[in-house]
């Protein structure tokens, strides 16, 4: 029985399975018409563990490999949550950086948002197109390398009309970016566009051997954490998950928070409040929840610091001028060579 008849019939996949069926998408014996069938019955289940393990084992195999220490972190979303903020988890990794972390950070251009990571560093004028020697070499002269998707997984281009056909709903490959992340990264924060898909996320890292990881989505919708409602977190740590929720209002008055403050329109727009913050001349919603972001993705480096030791750590890097100084050395690493 093929998959696409035991789809029909409503059987669950397996990963081998999953891992098969995605090895002939990127070796482009798929159809389109086959592909847009099966994706479509895929969503008509919920995605099972396995079939993102499945997956994305498939996508690491055959995308271009970052060199890289076991210690690094990435911190990438799904995507997918319709808010528009600038940036947060892009801000979020370069303050991480300056706080005793490596973060290897896999992004795209704008997919679903007004500014994706890519079109952000662009903006800023870090180069997102390094090989990959010089990418690991960042990470290791600097803390921080971006690992722009579409250089690392070309083969996804295989999939590209499917998707575009199946928009403006989802498929699987949405969920699979935070999964294949290039530089290998056993430690991740990770945001998802629905809590409907956070369990299977979370076991999907444990079959693929994350060594430390967070997934979270906010109870406001956002895939960060958000400092305007509390943000569901599952913890896992040595192969056990633990649910947590993050309460803003336990550490900021967020009477005065508005999610208005945080949208942008264009990438130049992201990059002028990122600007802002790290040159210290941002306060409010924005600043927060670059340094809640930032507090967490070092907390996932360093798990022995509570978020309040974790969340002056990072402040400290925003007023000695480090993040600032961080973006002036990418900027000049980037364009060289």
């Amino acid at each position: 029985m093929n998959i696409k008849q035991k789809l029909e019939k409503g059987e669950t996949l397996v990963f081998e399975e999953c891992r098969d069926f995605c090895d002939l998408i990127f070796e482009n014996k798929v159809s389109k018409t086959e592909l847009v069938e099966i994706l479509n019955l895929i969503n008509k289940d919920k995605f099972t563990s396995s079939m993102l393990a499945g997956f994305a084992t498939s996508m690491r195999e055959i995308s271009v490999k970052v060199e890289a220490d076991n210690n690094v972190i990435d911190n990438c979303g799904t995507g997918g949550d319709g808010s528009s903020t600038f940036n947060i988890s892009t801000i979020s990794s370069l303050i991480a950086s300056c706080c005793g972390v490596k973060v290897a950070k896999h992004g795209n251009k704008s997919i679903t948002s007004k500014s994706g990571s890519a079109d952000v560093l662009n903006e800023l004028g870090i180069n997102v197109n390094m090989p990959t020697d010089r990418i690991s070499q960042c990470l290791s002269q600097h803390n921080f390398a971006f690992m722009f998707a579409p250089l690392h997984h070309s083969a996804m281009r295989y999939v590209a009309e499917a998707r575009k056909e199946i928009s403006p709903d989802k498929t699987i490959f949405n969920l699979l970016g935070p999964l294949t992340n290039p530089a290998g990264a056993r430690r991740q924060l990770i945001g998802v566009y629905s809590e409907d898909v956070m369990v299977a996320m979370a076991e999907a890292l444990i079959k693929l051997g994350v060594e430390r990881a967070m997934v979270i989505h906010s109870l406001d919708g956002l895939d960060e954490i958000s400092i305007f409602d509390k943000t569901k977190i599952l913890k896992i740590d040595n192969n056990n998950i633990q649910e947590e929720y993050f309460d803003p209002s336990d550490y900021f008055d967020i009477t005065n928070y508005k999610l208005d403050d945080l949208k942008v329109s264009t990438p130049k727009e992201s990059a002028q409040i990122i600007m802002n913050i790290v040159s210290d001349n941002q306060t409010g919603a924005a600043l927060d929840i670059a340094l809640t972001n930032a507090a967490f993705v070092l907390l996932v480096g360093k798990p022995e610091l509570t978020f309040t030791e974790a969340l002056d750590i990072c402040k400290q890097k925003i007023s000695d001028g480090s993040v600032k100084n961080q973006i002036t050395r990418l900027v000049n690493f980037s364009n060289v060579g």
